[in-house]
């Protein structure tokens, strides 16, 4: 009763009268005002620039800029909805480029400008990182509520046009865009699919905006908490949903993007790129077409992945997962990196490749390589351009309380600067119950810390 009281109280102090998530982020799903300011033919599709209106800001109409792409003489065919990072805008030959893969493409300025976005056409607020984290004087002031605005309103274009399949709408967004496409799929249930490139939720818990995040009043970020990050909306994400990241990504820490990924209830799939930071290279790109052609278009199969019991074999710890896909799998790594979790942006990854029978890939990490931790994940490609991998998990070594060592796999990493405890004790060990894991610098292992034993009344 006592923590129900306190959590009444603490919602009472940060959440505003008549606020609720809803009434914040919803929008109006009638036609949507929208022209064409100029149309053409650009190489073998066909190209309309448009603006629609959006959500007002501060009492002023708020007007999108974007390119309208699509092939000439198409028919019902799938949409892509196309929303870049903070700095970006539309590009034309990129939603031209995706367009010639069959599908129809708007690709929009978010709104307004800001830092490094004098080129933007699009009105509203600036697109900058005090208006990205702002709850002040009021919460609909958050650069993000008119970002998710326009690509609601996006969808609602895309739907009113003939050349598309209204129940075939995809959405991809990088950096901030993929920020913004969290916090869409969690909330417009048009979408058939998403995918999420550096985006995450629990932002302040890891993020290159750290500094930003701390300085805030104890209200603003519990404003920010409650109704802006997009963890508010990640246990209502319904279309299947890829997440792709760098393992070195500088602006969305890994723990914190994993950690939104297992919150996800829908289907979902991740990809991680070893030793990659905040850029989105054309191999990623050729991942992201073979999503939505799986998806918007039903053709082939995406990888799937399956993690096994770990087990010991000679001086070596040996994972395994199983692997299938429509087409043959190409290539199975592991990859890894010696240390703790943190320094995130300055690991090196390494790859080892797998051992296959019977349908498994087996993967032997040296013992010695376990001192006394390794962090590792298993990636997945098919032979048609899928990638699929596991999350980032610890390799461990522990110091049972009788003084036995053994090897333990931690579950996924979801916090900077901490392993998780043990998701399984390789060689079926039985374990008295603990409650977390503290690390001998002296011994170079981890050692159990047990549950207080219950006092009887």
């Amino acid at each position: 009763m006592r923590f129900v009281l306190i959590a009444i109280i603490l919602t009472t102090l940060v959440t505003p009268p008549g606020a609720s998530l809803k009434k914040l982020w919803d929008i109006p799903f009638n036609n949507v005002n929208a022209k064409t300011v100029r149309a053409y033919s650009y190489d073998s599709v066909q190209v309309e620039e448009i603006k629609y209106r959006s959500r007002d800001y501060k009492g002023t109409p708020v007007w999108i800029f974007g390119y309208y792409v699509y092939p000439k003489r198409a028919k019902k065919i799938p949409a892509i909805l196309l929303v870049h990072g903070g700095g970006g805008s539309a590009h034309l030959s990129r939603a031209a480029n995706w367009a010639r893969r069959g599908y129809a493409v708007l690709a929009i300025d978010l709104p307004g400008k800001g830092q490094q976005r004098a080129s933007s056409r699009s009105t509203g607020p600036d697109m900058s990182v005090p208006v990205l984290l702002r709850t002040k004087p009021d919460l609909t002031y958050n650069y993000l509520v008119h970002a998710v605005a326009a690509t609601r309103n996006a969808i609602t274009y895309l739907s009113q046009r003939e050349e598309v399949d209204s129940q075939r709408i995809g959405m991809v967004g990088l950096s901030w865009g993929g920020v913004i496409t969290l916090l869409t799929n969690g909330q417009d249930k048009r979408l058939k699919t998403a995918v999420n490139v550096f985006g995450a939720g629990y932002i302040p818990e890891g993020c290159t905006w750290q500094d930003r995040f701390k300085a805030m009043s104890k209200e603003e970020l519990g404003l920010w908490n409650s109704f802006i990050d997009p963890k508010n909306f990640l246990e209502t994400q319904h279309a299947p949903i890829l997440f792709i990241t760098g393992t070195n990504d500088h602006c969305y820490y890994l723990p914190t993007f994993q950690k939104s990924y297992e919150e996800v209830p829908a289907t979902k799939k991740i990809y991680l790129v070893p030793n990659l930071r905040h850029r989105f290279l054309a191999d990623t790109q050729r991942v992201v077409w073979r999503w939505l052609d799986n998806k918007l278009k039903s053709t082939g199969s995406f990888p799937e992945i399956g993690f096994r019991p770990a087990f010991k074999k000679d001086d070596k710890v040996v994972l395994a997962v199983t692997a299938k896909a429509n087409s043959s799998i190409r290539r199975a790594t592991l990859y890894y990196t010696k240390g703790q979790p943190s320094g995130w942006t300055k690991k090196a990854w390494k790859g080892i490749d797998a051992y296959y029978e019977d349908g498994i890939y087996y993967f032997g990490v040296p013992e010695i390589m376990i001192n006394p931790d390794t962090l590792f994940f298993i990636t997945v490609k098919d032979d048609k351009g899928g990638a699929t991998s596991i999350p980032i998990r610890s390799l461990l070594k522990v110091k049972l309380p009788n003084g036995k060592i053994v090897y333990s796999v931690s579950s996924p990493i979801e916090q900077i600067y901490k392993n998780p405890p043990p998701f399984e004790f390789i060689g079926n060990e039985v374990i008295p119950r603990f409650k977390q894991l503290h690390l001998s610098k002296k011994e170079k292992v981890y050692k159990l810390i047990r549950y207080p034993k219950t006092k009887r009344l």
